[in-house]
């Protein structure tokens, strides 16, 4: 008679010699791979309960990184919100400017594009917030109909993306420290590897989500969710620079 002995996951088994790209190991196989997946089927399910149109297959690469891959820097929740949301904007800006400028249909799809990564580069870049899976939230506004109007659109995909992060916090954290420490040692706040300024931007997100989901209810909610959500991501986007401000403004021993 074959036994087979089934054992609870053990905490070492999370950390990250193991739980890290480039390991085969069945914590990550399983537990990460499941996380994936009831992420994506989350934010679909509030999505649609909520009416609030975002872009699925982007989304769909974020989850798998912050189910698999949750030591990276990408995975880290100002990362994600912000690097949705800029990615947003830039695509919108290149189909608008692509859109009057160009008038050869062969290449308005191409330029598009084109221009629409590169504009997502950028903002990621300037605003700390490089997220590979964003790159696709810029570049889908120009070759598919989008789920919300223009100007609604970076705010829908920044409440995804919100919604990502809380799954991710949640399911995480059973196991490991997530988010991840950007720096040993790091700022701590709330129990979590971030800065006041990067908490208080996301606690702000996280209200804005729940005003936001009281669409179908109270449409005033979701008008005011979209106030807060933009103080959330200004406050995201904007806490590395006076942290820069602030080493700059160090003084500096002299040589020898």
């Amino acid at each position: 008679m074959i036994q087979i002995r089934l054992r609870p996951p053990r905490r070492r088994e999370f950390q990250k010699d193991v739980y890290r790209p480039g390991v085969i190991s069945l914590s990550r196989l399983t537990w990460g791979s499941l996380g994936a997946g009831l992420f994506l089927c989350a934010i679909a399910l509030f999505s649609e309960a909520c009416r609030i149109g975002v872009l699925y297959p982007p989304l769909a690469a974020t989850c798998f990184i912050n189910a698999t891959c949750v030591y990276l820097r990408v995975a880290r929740p100002k990362q994600v919100i912000v690097g949705h949301f800029v990615s947003t904007v830039g695509g919108l800006v290149a189909v608008l400017l692509i859109t009057r400028w160009v008038s050869d249909p062969a290449l308005l799809v191409p330029l598009k594009l084109g221009l629409a990564v590169a504009l997502a580069a950028v903002l990621m870049q300037i605003f700390d917030a490089d997220h590979p899976p964003a790159a696709a939230t810029a570049a889908i506004p120009a070759i598919l109909p989008l789920p919300a109007e223009p100007l609604l659109l970076p705010l829908h995909m920044a409440w995804g993306a919100v919604l990502a992060v809380i799954f991710s916090l949640v399911w995480n954290r059973v196991w490991l420290d997530f988010p991840a420490p950007d720096s040993e040692p790091g700022p701590a706040c709330l129990g979590l590897a971030m800065g006041r300024p990067e908490a208080a931007g996301l606690g702000l997100c996280a209200l804005a989500l729940v005003l936001m989901a009281l669409k179908p209810l109270a449409h005033t909610a979701y008008q005011a969710g979209l106030g807060v959500m933009l103080m959330g991501l200004a406050v995201l986007m904007l806490e590395h620079f006076f942290a820069a401000v602030l080493v700059t403004r160090e003084p500096t021993k002299p040589l020898g």
